[in-house]
């Protein structure tokens, strides 16, 4: 069985897969930062469902008493939530890419990890005061420096020893929505003075550009070949 593994990756390899970790570059591999990267986002997650505290009514009607005075907090949770978990769906999938773990690798991603960490307060902060454009910019100003952030992370990832063709274009392909994703978030901030709701828009239109990230090259045939 292993004769037949190996020479079914070596087969894989040579026809030109780019999967996970084939790029030749020595070093630590990325498992330490991600399971950094999954402990510090569950706890943002945490954070942020911790926040969703009912209000003390004598009222007993399920949707006065509790939908409608939360409907804010949970509208700024599920947003922030869908948010949180696309970023960590499309760093499981960048660190797939990534041959080892380098110091630059080690900072960038603390960089990324220090603004999702501000998630949950700019979240408490626009579900208290939704119709505010103060709170509402601050909401997108956190939300474009994670996406700066990640795309800074994702140009370190990029830059790692000599990629394959097809996922140096893979990389290029989501370098490119990165940037409009980070520009509509900055796009935000002062539409927030001029209409929250318009800022509202723009918070969603972010998220369906990455909900499904990109396959990377040669992943396919590498999963066809360890369930061999």
């Amino acid at each position: 069985m292993s004769d037949t593994l190996d020479q079914a990756t070596a087969n894989a390899l040579a026809t030109g897969g780019a999967g996970p970790k084939q790029r030749n570059v020595p070093g630590p591999t990325t498992g330490r930062i991600e399971a950094f990267s999954d402990g510090v986002i569950a706890i943002i997650i945490t954070i942020m469902v911790l926040e969703l505290k009912p209000e003390h009514t004598s009222d007993t009607r399920f949707w006065s008493a509790f939908v409608v005075p939360l409907a804010p907090k949970l509208i700024s949770y599920a947003m922030s939530f869908l948010v949180v978990a696309i970023m960590w769906v499309n760093h499981h999938q960048l660190m797939d890419t990534a041959p080892s773990a380098t110091r630059p690798l080690l900072w960038w991603n603390n960089h990324l990890l220090f603004w999702m960490s501000l998630i949950p307060f700019a979240t408490a902060y626009v579900g208290e005061n939704p119709i505010s454009p103060i709170a509402v910019a601050i909401y997108g100003f956190v939300l474009f420096a994670c996406a700066s952030s990640f795309a800074l992370l994702r140009r370190s990832v990029a830059g790692m020893g000599e990629p394959d063709k097809r996922l140096r274009d893979l990389h290029n392909r989501v370098m490119r929505k990165s940037l409009i994703g980070a520009a509509v978030y900055g796009l935000s901030i002062p539409l927030a003075f001029i209409s929250v709701y318009l800022s509202m828009a723009a918070f969603l239109i972010v998220p369906a550009l990455f909900f499904m990230p990109d396959p990377v090259p040669g992943q396919a045939e590498l999963e066809g070949i360890e369930k061999t």
